[in-house]
């Protein structure tokens, strides 16, 4: 039988399974500080040269991107997404502004 481990932010046990992915949590789920987070995949290049990049961000960044995704492709923004949605794929043109959909420094 594993020994339980306590959570040192609630003292509540953490949960076994969480432990068995990541023994060396020190936290439980609930008071976790990692949120969710969202993919979203973003097609680069022309011609021969196209590739895919799937970047990974928190979910206010994932609204704002879905906000400029919807100023950019004249659409409208009705509803924020909820955490568990996933992002769409989207094409860049040339003539699309991509500086807006620059996550290069994300990380840094």
């Amino acid at each position: 039988m594993k020994k339980s481990k306590k959570c040192v932010s609630c003292g509540e046990n953490i949960h076994p399974k969480r432990l068995e992915i990541l023994p060396t949590a020190t936290r439980c789920v609930q008071c976790s500080t990692t949120n969710k987070k969202a993919g979203i995949t973003v097609t680069k290049g022309t011609g021969d040269h196209t590739y895919n990049e799937t970047i990974i961000v928190d979910h206010e960044t994932f609204v704002k991107f879905k906000e400029e995704e919807a100023r950019l492709n004249n659409t409208t923004f009705d509803e924020v997404p909820t955490e568990d949605n996933v992002a769409p794929q989207i094409f860049l043109d040339e003539e699309d502004d991509a500086s807006a959909l620059d996550f290069s420094n994300i990380g840094e």
